[in-house]
């Protein structure tokens, strides 16, 4: 996916969108985009608020259909925290369909309060589907990681988006049947399932984009904290990254057959032994390496 960068690289518009707006236009729709533009932006900036409240900054947003994905200045951050931020959009855009609401009951009358409140639940709606890349997706995720691995649970929520991708354009393929076309369930499940796909194809390098994270979250800090546990030397390091955890650092103690300590594997050594022999060489084979014995 090919994207325009604005603002020194902050902001990201993938050229996509482009062509989807002009359809919109053309198709007489769009209006729309006078009320799903602030909805947006109010869903964005309570990212950045949240981020920010939590000692973590906003380095890249990239605009969708269905919203804007952001990215964190530190990759490794606490599931707690991933979660608070995920969350921050839609809870925003909830709490300004509430505030529409009541300010056109008890204060003054608001033309346009259906089509603000119907803008803005919707964008928060779509956002909470677990799938990725959406807000409801990083929540799994992050919900996901303590028993299945930050590798897997991103893998299942990047399904989990082409999985709803394809049932928002059966919604739009059974409204048309209906007389009723909307187009923008078309091109939000078009942009939802490019992300998901690109989602998926990066998950295998979540390891080296948390390793990278960590430093500079310890850089930041100056102390980490450490996910310890022991393996027999026989594990293959595909069964041994389930066990990694996101946000610490993560050291294996190998043991052979008799439970005896061997020695001990940094994760920067499981990284480098992952990407120099694959995932299925065991640890005991890169322990050996290691000590400069044979592999």
């Amino acid at each position: 996916m090919k994207s325009l960068r604005l603002f020194g690289g902050k902001v990201k518009i993938n050229l996509l969108l482009i062509p989807a707006v002009v359809l919109l236009f053309v198709l007489g729709r769009g209006d729309v985009l006078l009320y799903y533009v602030p909805a947006v932006l109010v869903h964005e900036w309570a990212h950045v608020l949240a981020s920010a409240a939590l000692g973590m900054t906003v380095t890249e947003m990239e605009l969708f259909p269905f919203g804007c994905a952001a990215k964190m200045e530190c990759f490794a951050v606490s599931r707690i925290k991933e979660i608070m931020v995920a969350a921050a959009g839609p809870l925003a855009n909830m709490a300004l369909a509430c505030a529409i609401f009541f300010v056109d009951k008890y204060a003054f009358p608001i033309a346009v309060k259906d089509r603000i409140i119907t803008s803005n639940l919707a964008l928060a709606a779509v956002n909470l589907l677990p799938a990725l890349p959406l807000d409801g997706g990083r929540i799994a995720r992050a919900v996901f990681t303590s028993f299945m691995g930050y590798k897997r649970a991103t893998r299942l929520m990047a399904v989990g988006g082409i999985f709803f991708a394809a049932v928002i354009v059966g919604l739009g393929i059974w409204m048309a049947v209906k007389d009723a076309l909307n187009v923008s369930f078309f091109i939000m499940g078009f942009f939802l399932c490019l992300a998901a796909v690109k989602e998926l194809k990066s998950a295998p390098y979540t390891l080296v984009r948390d390793l990278a994270g960590k430093r500079e979250a310890l850089d930041k800090r100056k102390t980490m904290h450490i996910n310890r546990f022991a393996a027999l030397q026989s594990k293959p390091l595909r069964d041994i990254m389930r066990e990694f955890e996101t946000g610490k650092y993560n050291i294996v103690t190998v043991l052979d057959s008799n439970m005896d300590v061997l020695g001990e594997l940094s994760e920067r050594d499981i990284l480098n032994g992952m990407l120099q022999r694959g995932v299925n060489v065991t640890l005991g084979s890169l322990y050996r390496q290691k000590k400069g014995g044979t592999a």
